[in-house]
């Protein structure tokens, strides 16, 4: 099973190259399309040389090289599944549509840093800050051949919008990336407009020309509101359309009456428990080595869903039931239980759940041994058993976040079966579930450090008393 999953990855890694080459083939022809067609129908295209087309093909195939070499090669290999790509190609042609459209009626009317506003949620913040640069030059390669063939604006005006738009567009990035607040959000982008706005009094100034300023404030201040309520209403429609993971989504992902995790709350009710156990315990542990406690949150209350298939086969919903696998033979007890991390990616993939959560159902057991049903086996017979056919066939931890809920899930489980745990016993039994797993090569595919693996044990030590504390006894229960 292993080396299938292995083979299937190294198909997909060989394919997703050539998927990306396609996605920026088809953005360069929409772009310089798009580019063409503007001039054509807007301006003058009896005065339009061939070579102004060219020019034109040439500055948006240039930027967009830049682009994809940004993408692949300034971190390591690509980073980027191909629907995440697509996503941020789509806002940038969005981004670049909507500026050129609009410069028909007049250059301060183009939201100028919408390309920011749309990317900055769904994507790097430095990635958003590239794409809104490369819009903005876009823009101005295509309005200069404009200017050059006759149009009736200045090039000043071009040049002050776009300098205005890359500055605005940069804020953006960096600021209103990743805010899961919407009115915050909102608030960010007003006031990256406002100095937007003061950024063209001061190109404005230089001439001293206040008096156009002020006729062209309204195309402005509607350019502003424009490109914050684009970024606010289009966000969740990206999201949902490409499955991409931000932290407005996450949030939406962890709320108890998204359609998953009902269902776990209604029919599995001692795993949906065991499950906001172990997500109290990975968002602290996310946050102390610097990971997503948003994604972490997630990966915890979707990572056992699997549970659904046979929710009575799991100790945690067995209260008033008797115990299933004391009738079964250990192999089966054994095909049931490993078959939650399978069935927990394919309930993922039905709920459209994003990778960066599914994947962890399948890692979060690695290829550990069930050491209940192995020990089970072995008194059953006096010939070797084979412990493979006694240990979870997924794949081992290949992020930190699912190296996290491995950890995590495997001592809240055990913390609760201790009796009377204390803090010494607690450190103990978690240094012991980690060293196993190291021993077992669980760690050997993720970039998990020693360091964040004690920073780990030592959080989940400390949050134990927080987690797990004691209540004290009324009189006659009252």
């Amino acid at each position: 099973m292993e080396a299938n999953t292995n083979s299937k990855q190294k198909k997909t890694a060989g394919s997703r190259p050539v998927k990306v080459a396609l996605i920026f083939a088809f953005a360069l022809i929409y772009l310089f399309g798009l580019g063409a067609l503007v001039l054509s129908f807007g301006y003058n295209a009896a005065e339009i040389s061939a070579l102004s087309y060219v020019l034109i093909a040439i500055g948006a195939a240039a930027i967009l090289i830049s682009l994809l070499v940004y993408f692949v090669y300034s971190r390591r290999g690509l980073i980027y599944r191909t629907g995440e790509l697509t996503a941020v190609i789509v806002c940038l042609c969005l981004g670049y549509t909507a500026c050129l459209g609009l410069s028909l009626v007049t250059v301060y009317l183009m939201p100028v840093a919408v390309t920011a506003f749309l990317i900055a949620p769904i994507a790097r913040r430095r990635d958003a800050f590239v794409c809104s640069l490369v819009c903005n030059v876009m823009i101005v390669t295509v309005l200069s051949v404009a200017a050059r063939s006759g149009a009736s604006f200045d090039m000043y005006d071009v040049l002050a919008v776009a300098l205005t738009g890359i500055a605005a567009g940069s804020l953006a990035a960096y600021n209103v990336s990743n805010d899961t607040k919407r009115l915050s959000y909102v608030w960010k982008g007003i006031v990256v407009g406002i100095i937007g706005i003061a950024l063209m009094y001061a190109c404005f100034a230089v001439r001293g020309a206040f008096k156009e300023f002020l006729s062209q404030l309204m195309y402005m201040a509607i350019a502003v509101v424009a490109q914050v309520l684009a970024g606010l209403v289009l966000q969740p429609v990206i999201e949902k359309i490409f499955n991409l993971v931000t932290n407005s989504r996450l949030v939406e992902l962890t709320d108890r009456n998204s359609p998953l995790i009902k269902r776990l709350r209604n029919e599995a009710l001692g795993t949906f428990s065991h499950c906001m156990s172990v997500a109290n315990f990975a968002e602290m542990c996310a946050v102390a080595i610097g990971e997503n406690p948003y994604l972490a949150r997630a990966c915890a209350y979707y990572h056992d869903v699997g549970k659904l298939a046979n929710p009575l086969y799991y100790k945690e919903n067995q209260a008033g039931h008797t115990n299933p696998h004391d009738d079964l033979l250990p192999e089966v007890s054994a095909e049931i239980i490993r078959g939650h991390t399978s069935e927990g990616l394919k309930l993922c993939r039905k709920y459209r759940i994003p990778e960066e959560i599914s994947h962890v159902t399948v890692q979060h057991h690695g290829t550990l041994l069930i050491p209940v049903f192995y020990e089970k086996a072995k008194k059953l017979t006096d010939s070797d058993v084979d412990p493979y056919d006694y240990s979870y066939h997924g794949i081992t931890p290949v992020t930190k976040m699912a190296a996290i809920i491995m950890i995590c899930d495997s001592g809240e489980a055990a913390i609760r079966a201790m009796d009377k745990p204390d803090g010494e016993k607690v450190d103990k039994l978690i240094k012991s579930l980690i060293d196993a797993r190291i021993a077992a090569g669980q760690f050997d595919n993720c970039d998990i450090s020693l360091r964040d693996l004690n920073t780990i044990r030592s959080t989940i030590v400390g949050s134990f008393g927080g987690l797990y504390h004691e209540r004290l006894k009324y009189p006659d229960g009252k």
